[in-house]
């Protein structure tokens, strides 16, 4: 009764050990594809939402830095002077930008900026106030106008504690008026 046996064959060793190679073959081309993909995502991601906007504020931090310099050595100025509107408006457009950074980049760079200690409000209101003070032949609210953009994006500060408190003395005292 052999023709009415049911049962299968049983595989060959031979046969199992090749069905194995083959799906380890299989894994081993799919998995780096997979990693690829994945890499290629969490680089993208880390690329456009935490680098370049990182690169993209220190580009502006240095574009402030590099106005406050030549800033400090063009005032006071006439408003009739040519130059002035000049500078007066790079200032506010500088202003415009770091405020503008501050309402508007990645959640990731507005959440890291203050923890390690930029004040993006700080520094944009004071070069807006910087621009308006190019007129002024005393230099009193430039030098801590200056000092506030500094601390806001954490550049190297120019004045000493002990001159900045006499400007504001002076402020305070209203000796810085022009007259």
């Amino acid at each position: 009764m052999a023709f009415l046996d049911c049962t299968v064959p049983a595989a060959s060793p031979k046969a199992g050990s090749n069905a194995l190679l083959m799906e380890s073959l299989m894994w081993s081309a799919i998995v780096p594809i997979i990693l690829g993909v994945i890499a290629s995502v969490v680089g993208w991601i880390v690329t456009n939402f935490l680098a370049k906007p990182y690169l993209d504020f220190r580009k502006l931090r240095s574009q402030v830095h590099e106005e406050i310099i030549f800033t400090a050595n063009a005032a006071p100025m006439d408003v009739k002077d040519p130059r002035y509107r000049e500078v007066a408006d790079t200032l506010r457009r500088l202003g415009a930008k770091v405020l503008t950074t501050n309402k508007t980049e990645s959640r990731l760079l507005r959440w890291y900026l203050p923890r390690w200690g930029y004040d993006l409000a700080k520094a944009g209101n004071n070069l807006i106030g910087l621009s308006n003070s190019l007129v002024e032949h005393h230099p009193a609210h430039r030098v801590l106008f200056t000092d506030s953009i500094q601390v806001g994006l954490k550049l190297q500060r120019d004045s000493a504690p002990e001159y900045l408190r006499a400007m504001k003395e002076e402020i305070h005292q209203g000796r810085h008026i022009d007259r």
